[in-house]
């Protein structure tokens, strides 16, 4: 079993410390994948203390190479603020328009949903996701 496999196996099992000791170097050689994980246990402080900042860079670095999952949970964090990071709908939008080109969606009761096209403060919807 290869260290990513065994890291996200970690990660599923909720053994986060592992998984994040695992994960991390992965993540530092430049694996999309690793990167959202890492960046999902820094942004819900799993196993070590909550770093939201530090989760947006692992976020950034994923979504940089095509992770849509990383792009969808940028425009999350900017859609509704996180201590150290204020709202920013225009940024967050653009975050939900890479996801979208990257081919992100989610299926809820059997339907496809995307991350929305355009944020409007009326109907506001998103979806953050966690691997």
């Amino acid at each position: 079993m290869s260290n990513l496999t065994a890291g996200l196996a970690a990660f599923e099992a909720k053994n986060y410390h592992h998984a994040f000791k695992l994960l991390k170097p992965i993540a530092e050689r430049g694996d999309a994948e690793a990167q959202c994980v890492v960046a999902n246990i820094y942004h819900l402080g799993l196993g070590l203390e909550r770093n939201v900042l530090e989760a947006v860079n692992w976020y950034k670095k994923s979504a940089a190479q095509g992770y849509g999952v990383a792009s969808n949970n940028l425009g999350t964090i900017l859609t509704i603020g996180e201590p150290g990071l204020s709202v920013d709908r225009i940024e967050a939008e653009r975050w939900y328009q890479k996801a979208r080109k990257q081919d992100f969606y989610t299926v809820s009761n059997n339907r496809v949903v995307e991350p929305p096209i355009t944020l409007r403060e009326d109907a506001l919807v998103f979806t953050l996701i966690f691997i």
